[in-house]
């Protein structure tokens, strides 16, 4: 099977691999990276790279089927937008859904699947696709709250230069262990843990920056306002593990593997027959505000309430483990 793609005006200068996933949004990028490494997409004949720009006059030839390579399945939820315009949607990310499918089809149900979904339900009435929504950034599994996605190659290239240069202010709510007392910088590279595979460690790597602030001490816990400067993997959780305050849901980190009501609260009783549900299960971190320039050039505040979980739990914290007041000095 061999198909010939056409170069649109708004591809002209695009890396090859964003024209072929226009096609198939629901084939995960890496697949169709895959296919063109192999020499089963091609530019004017010749073998090209997935970041290849394109011309007008390019011919792009596929020579495999990609319909055959595993696709994003329907999420089967609906997002939450939280600010939606021509070039950007904001959503507001549950816990326990991942932005991207995994490579081996774990957690079949993902934030980008919803969004294909809720692009497509806005196909326009002449039948143009829809755009595809690109994912500007991510959060962990565990994490819920502020997510963008660009609605258009300009787009992408404009918020991914604001990322870029530190022109994106994000904040973000996270429930350590211990009593934090005074606001403080982190300010300590972070790069891959070599002894510990998928995580990574303070020490060599690149600069990270990450301030922080505690709003809310409970006694054994504090809320805090955390406001990374720089964008590296886990990097909040690195750093507040490094000061001695991992999150308080955290296992990889040094945090627990959940919070039990019966932790909590004072002469607490189980039911009998019952095992006792978590309070919660998942990190202690919220994605609670995103601020930048607009596209369009006009300033933009996007926020995420805490969701249910962390609302509960933090009522909880509130009614039995609220700490005294003190002046921290």
């Amino acid at each position: 099977m061999s198909r010939c793609l056409e170069v649109p005006e708004e591809f002209v200068g695009a890396p090859l691999d964003e024209l072929v996933a226009s096609h198939w949004p629901r084939v995960a990028k890496g697949r169709l990276r895959e296919l063109i490494r192999s020499g089963a997409i091609t530019v004017g004949g010749r073998p090209a790279r997935p970041s290849q720009r394109l011309r007008a006059d390019d011919v792009v030839l596929v020579e495999a089927d990609p319909d055959e390579l595993p696709q994003v399945a329907p999420a089967g939820f609906e997002v939450r937008v939280l600010h939606q315009d021509e070039h950007l949607v904001a959503v507001d990310k549950p816990p326990g859904f991942p932005v991207e499918p995994g490579r081996w089809g774990e957690h079949p149900a993902t934030l980008t699947g919803a969004l294909l979904d809720w692009a497509a339900s806005r196909r326009t009435a002449g039948g143009r696709r829809p755009p595809r929504p690109r994912a500007l950034h991510r959060l962990d599994l565990g994490t819920s709250g502020v997510l963008l996605y660009a609605l258009s190659l300009e787009a992408e290239r404009y918020y991914r230069e604001l990322f870029a240069t530190g022109r994106v202010e994000k904040v973000y709510h996270a429930l350590v262990l211990g009593e934090v007392r005074r606001a403080g910088v982190v300010d300590e590279p972070i790069g891959p843990d070599p002894r510990r595979g998928g995580l990574m460690r303070i020490g060599r790597g690149k600069p990270a920056r990450t301030e922080y602030e505690p709003l809310r001490r409970y006694r054994g816990y504090t809320l805090v306002e955390c406001r990374p400067r720089t964008g590296r993997t886990h990097q909040i959780r690195v750093h507040l593990a490094g000061i001695g305050h991992p999150l308080a849901v955290d296992p990889r980190y040094g945090g627990r593997d959940r919070i039990l009501l019966s932790e909590i609260k004072p002469g607490y009783k189980a039911k009998r027959g019952r095992a006792e549900r978590p309070l919660i299960d998942r990190l202690t971190l919220h994605a609670a505000e995103v601020q930048l320039v607009s596209f369009q050039g006009e300033p933009l505040r996007i926020a995420a309430e805490h969701p249910k979980d962390l609302r509960v739990l933090l009522s909880k914290m509130e009614r039995w483990r609220r700490a005294p007041e003190k002046n921290p000095g």
